[in-house]
């Protein structure tokens, strides 16, 4: 299995045999049901246990044990990275990250922040999909209110001269009314940032730490005994990935028919019924044995 697959079926298929049969309990210091329930803002269903697969599965394989043993020693260790208690112990050197779009945001905080959320997206992973990372960044016109976009016009006012003798210019945009022609250099429109520089770092960093951490259990999960664990089948950089294209329609081989449009009739009409031959209409009353017939 794949480092993902390994995660999966550990997580999803094999930990939930496992359940702890002890009911819940609230704090005891009022003997009032109703006191009670306000403790936990509502009424709490006190199954004796909780629900999941049922006893007949049997335990957890023990592998799917020593892979969770692995997690929980692998997330205590990124937590306290996060912190700046503990040194990270994956390697992010193969993972080109676009650092220089974080602007004036903080590059430690950003780490932390994306250190702190690897554990859970290592669950998430298994259970659902992969960290998403999207494209780069996302800027859209500003519009007017009747829908169409915004013209703006840099406007230099003259303000006197300096010691030196050179005119100095105050500057202001303001919308262009009109729009000059061709030759009017000086239009520009205004934009909105749908996906700012930052928003693509954090994606970057959440991705890339989930990829590496994967990358740190392989090695570390090689001693199993009913599986091999291979390296990840994502990516290292998606965002550096080229799209997909998209696959033209296999051309039809099938031999074309030939359909003669005179024998079709248009649709929607009822079939004209022929008239009847003139030999089938016989008038009982004049009818005359052959014999007796005179030319």
């Amino acid at each position: 299995m794949t480092i993902e697959e390994a995660l999966r079926w550990a997580i999803r298929d094999e930990l939930p045999k496992r359940r702890e049969d002890r009911p819940i309990r609230g704090p005891q210091c009022a003997h009032d049901p109703i006191w009670r329930m306000g403790v936990f803002g509502g009424p709490i269903d006190n199954w004796s246990r909780e629900p999941g697969m049922p006893p007949a599965m049997g335990d957890p394989h023990p592998d799917a044990i020593t892979i969770e043993a692995h997690l929980q020693v692998l997330s205590e260790t990124l937590q306290r990275a996060a912190a700046g208690s503990a040194v990270c112990p994956l390697d992010l050197t193969p993972y080109p990250i676009q650092v220089e779009l974080r602007g004036k945001a903080s590059l430690d905080v950003m780490i932390s922040t994306a250190m702190h959320a690897t554990p859970s997206w290592l669950v998430t992973g298994a259970i659902r999909s992969r960290p998403e990372v999207c494209g780069g960044i996302e800027v859209e016109p500003v519009l007017s209110a009747n829908g169409k976009i915004t013209l703006w016009r840099t406007v230099h006012t003259s303000c006197g001269e300096g010691p030196d003798g050179k005119p100095w210019f105050t500057s202001h945009d303001e919308v262009a009314t009109s729009k000059g022609d061709g030759r009017d250099t000086g239009l520009f429109c205004k934009l909105n940032y749908t996906r700012t520089g930052v928003e693509v770092l954090e994606e970057q960093l959440r991705y890339a730490y989930w990829h590496a951490a994967l990358v740190y259990l392989v090695p570390a999960l090689q001693f199993l005994t009913s599986i091999e664990v291979l390296p990840p089948q994502a990516p290292i950089a998606p965002w550096l990935e080229p799209e997909e294209q998209e696959r033209a329609p296999l051309p039809n081989l099938r031999p074309a028919r030939i359909v003669n449009l005179k024998d079709r009739r248009p649709a929607g009409r009822r079939t004209v019924r022929r008239p009847a031959s003139e030999v089938r209409r016989i008038d009982p009353t004049t009818w005359v044995p052959p014999g007796e017939r005179t030319a």
